[in-house]
């Protein structure tokens, strides 16, 4: 099979849909409420975990086409608006890095740095899809597929416990 045709595949179209929902509720944070906020974001991740899982697997790739499109500047505001739309819940949660030396070890991060840690994976692949270059969009995906296990995949499920536990949080 052609690897170009990877990008055009079921899964793959699946997965930058998801992906360019998730950017877009990130970009418009600042207008919802924290409810709704928190509402969409439970609906939404589990989605992106499922289609990250059901990528197909990339091996033969350039990565010398590899483009980012999300800036620090981008990342910031980003993990600003979630800041202040989480307001006292923007906690920090342990999460596993696997550029640590040990399995066993740990990092705490804040839940406004994991969305805009997201947003940086999820807006690098739908920059990629927005220019339609193959060798472009491939290398995006490939990064995306390879960032899963061990970072972005992580990070999202520490995102998700914990905004399930602030949505079904019972006040006493």
């Amino acid at each position: 099979m052609d690897e170009y045709n990877v990008v055009y595949q079921h899964e793959a179209i699946e997965f930058v849909t998801v992906a360019k929902e998730f950017v877009r509720l990130l970009e418009n944070a600042r207008n919802m409420s924290k409810d709704d906020f928190i509402d969409h974001s439970v609906k939404m991740l589990p989605l992106l975990y499922q289609k990250g899982v059901m990528l197909p697997e990339i091996t033969d790739y350039d990565d010398n086409f590899s483009e980012k499109f999300v800036d620090e500047a981008a990342w910031s505001y980003i993990q600003q608006t979630t800041s202040t739309r989480l307001d006292e819940d923007d906690e920090f949660v342990q999460v596993q890095d696997a550029t640590m030396m040990s399995s066993m070890d740990s990092m705490s991060v804040g839940l406004s740095e994991i969305y805009a840690d997201l947003y940086q994976e999820m807006g690098d692949l739908v920059g990629a899809y927005r220019i339609a270059n193959d060798d472009v969009m491939l290398a995006a995906l490939a990064y995306c597929q390879n960032n899963f296990p061990d970072y972005w995949g992580v990070r999202l499920l520490a995102l998700l416990k914990a905004l399930h536990e602030i949505k079904y949080r019972r006040n006493d």
